[in-house]
């Protein structure tokens, strides 16, 4: 899933008067490190000389600029003096800093390193407030709890900060028609995140569909329907069609290096190739974990690729629609017409069925082939990269039973939202999404990484969408919320 790892430095600063030799600080949490370097997969580069005046900072830091280090730990090792800090000025985009707690509450203060970290914090945001570096901060000896668990949240965030700055999304055939709402800027989205963007016309993929070999087409599509807990496509041959869809998206997508895709699947194709390719993205997204979105929505391509990264899992989120409120359950039912991967089904798996809605009242229909799935109880995040990459959706939402299946397709019941880590009513939920304009798409993913995300918004200046309490009355944003 990573391509890019992190790559963290470290330096350890105190001064002579106090005990980070004695005490070994340094080496502890060069240790500890390590430790989590091979646990969680990123690069770790330490600074392991002492480091105690100006001059050694300095030294650290021409070093550690070598090393194209992505953030910098600076780790107050004992109490340590403000030109120490100025010294490692930009070594890294991004810097962390790092108290740990004295040996003792009595007796001579040996370590005092809280206090050296509220005067770097101090230093950044008002001697340097000009240069607003953005900064984050630890506290706790490398294998406390109170350590761990932000320093976690910050290793993925900082993974996907890197990934997504580097990302490369293929866009098949632009958006589907009447989309006006994810229409986006390429130059403003790759100016405020780094993503690149690449333009393909739909016939490109039909045309080495076709030619890929029939029994290594007829193999996969074995495969695929091997996988399926039943099947009711009317016309065979379509999954002939979709197969090589999906073959001729995974070859481009690697020849290409593409992180992720965003395809119009209507609706060119039905007039290029007579398929719907829902069955090739849920397939993309199983089976090699690439998102995948539909209907060549660019910032939901890149939102699906954001949550890959920050859940950690094999297998890709997946894009849906708000589609039905039950006020009765407090509940949401999340649809789309067949894209989403397998691995977010119930107990009866998913299904490979014609396409719910394109071609179902025309005589050349219908166009296969979707899946038909009711999506397990399980928790997920809910996100979009909005506004050019400029803003960022975070909620959490249990997905849940419910007496009700959904409308064919992919699909879930979704409550108990909670909204940047708050809890958020329907009716508000709703409203604000409703009064923000928020782009009709959402990607979901599993599991909960509400905090990676938030953290991600802070460290790319991204503006987190604020709750809109529901009222009666008519609400404008910016005049009245």
């Amino acid at each position: 899933m990573v391509k890019h790892k992190l790559r963290i430095g470290y330096v350890g600063v105190s001064i002579a008067t106090y005990y980070a030799s004695e005490y070994k600080t340094r080496e502890r949490a060069i240790e500890g490190l390590e430790k989590l370097a091979e646990s969680q997969d990123f690069e770790f580069i330490p600074v392991r000389e002492e480091v105690m005046d100006e001059e050694m900072a300095g030294q650290a830091a021409d070093y550690l600029r070598t090393q194209n280090i992505d953030f910098l730990i600076i780790h107050l090792s004992a109490v340590s003096m403000g030109d120490q800090l100025l010294k490692l000025l930009n070594v890294a985009p991004r810097l962390g800093l790092w108290a740990i707690p004295d040996p003792e509450f009595e007796g001579e203060i040996k370590i005092h390193s809280l206090v050296a970290m509220s005067q770097y914090a101090s230093i950044l945001k008002r001697y340097l407030k000009h240069e607003n570096i953005p900064f984050k901060w630890f506290y706790g000896n490398v294998e406390d709890d109170s350590f761990r668990e932000r320093f976690d949240v910050s290793v993925r965030a900082l993974t996907a900060v890197k990934n997504i700055e580097l990302a490369r999304v293929g866009w098949v055939g632009g958006l589907s028609d009447g989309f006006h709402d994810m229409i986006f800027d390429e130059r403003v989205l790759k100016h405020r995140l780094g993503v690149s963007v690449f333009s393909h016309d739909p016939s490109e993929l039909v045309e080495r569909a076709k030619r890929y070999d029939t029994s290594v087409v007829t193999e996969k599509v074995n495969e695929i329907k091997g996988a399926a807990s039943s099947i009711t496509v009317s016309e065979d041959s379509a999954f002939d069609r979709t197969t090589r869809f999906y073959l001729a998206l995974k070859d481009l997508a690697a020849e290409r290096g593409y992180d992720s895709l965003a395809v119009q699947c209507w609706p060119k194709l039905q007039s290029q190739y007579k398929i719907a390719p829902c069955m090739a993205y849920s397939w993309l997204g199983s089976e090699d974990g690439m998102a995948v979105s539909c209907e060549g929505d660019v910032p939901g391509a890149v939102s699906m690729y954001l949550l890959n990264l920050l859940s950690g899992k094999h297998g890709s989120s997946t894009l849906l629609d708000v589609t039905a409120i039950d006020p009765k359950s407090n509940s949401v039912l999340m649809w789309h017409c067949g894209v989403s991967p397998r691995h977010f089904a119930n107990e009866d798996g998913i299904k490979w069925v014609d396409h719910v809605t394109l071609g179902r009242k025309f005589d050349d229909g219908p166009y296969g082939i979707a899946g038909d799935q009711i999506f397990a109880p399980q928790d997920t995040t809910i996100s979009y990269v909005g506004d050019d990459g400029s803003s960022l959706l975070v909620i959490s939402a249990p997905v849940v039973k419910h007496e009700h299946k959904g409308f064919d397709g992919t699909r879930g019941w979704f409550t108990n939202f909670e909204l940047n880590k708050e809890p958020i009513g329907l009716w508000d939920l709703v409203n604000t999404l409703t009064v923000r304009g928020h782009e009709h798409h959402y990607a979901v993913g599993q599991g909960n990484v509400t905090s990676e995300l938030m953290e991600f918004a802070a460290w790319k200046g991204m503006r987190l969408i604020e709750k809109v309490p529901y009222v009666d009355y008519l609400q404008i944003e910016g005049v009245n919320t």
